[in-house]
């Protein structure tokens, strides 16, 4: 079975030119049990089948967050299971996010508030049978930078396990 390991950027990810500059970036890849998994399924499976713990921590979060005045953007799992990839258009939500762009090979999704912006990618590399989920943060000020400090390591332990649901 295959571990969700820290990897590089792809070179074909859309995200790779907003890498250079952010105040933090990272990327994590896992080989799919399911060769065929498609882009789309990935992403759900990673969003809807996350463990438990992480619901808990993005409920925490949104509590927390309010009381600073910055949104409460609910939880992975707001996705309908039932809409196929072909009925959603950049603008439509996805879980906590905002979609950006679709590929067949590339899922970008994004969230821009005032205090920073970030950009999610899920990127499927068929030839290697990967599926990589990048993400990239530009904080706009105090409140962004300070926002990371707990985010960051959190994150980092987040992206990894939600991955394993794809080994």
């Amino acid at each position: 079975m295959s571990q969700p390991y820290l990897s590089k950027v792809p070179p074909d990810s859309g995200l790779l030119s907003q890498s250079a500059d952010a105040d933090f970036y990272d990327s994590w890849s896992v080989q799919p049990a399911d060769a065929g998994i498609s882009t789309f399924a990935a992403l759900q499976a990673v969003f809807l089948r996350s463990p438990r713990w992480i619901t808990l921590a993005m409920t925490i979060r949104n509590k927390l967050v309010r009381l600073a005045g910055l949104k409460d953007l609910g939880g992975f799992g707001n996705i309908d299971r039932r809409k196929p990839l072909s009925a959603y258009r950049p603008g439509d939500r996805l879980g906590i996010f905002t979609l950006i762009s679709i590929a067949d090979n590339e899922i970008i999704m994004g969230d821009d508030d005032k205090h920073l912006n970030v950009q999610v990618s899920v990127f499927r590399d068929w030839q290697r049978n990967l599926v990589t989920v990048t993400t990239v943060v530009h904080t706009k000020n105090w409140l962004g930078r300070l926002y990371m400090i707990p985010v960051k390591p959190a994150h980092q332990r987040i992206v990894p396990a939600s991955l394993r649901v794809l080994a």
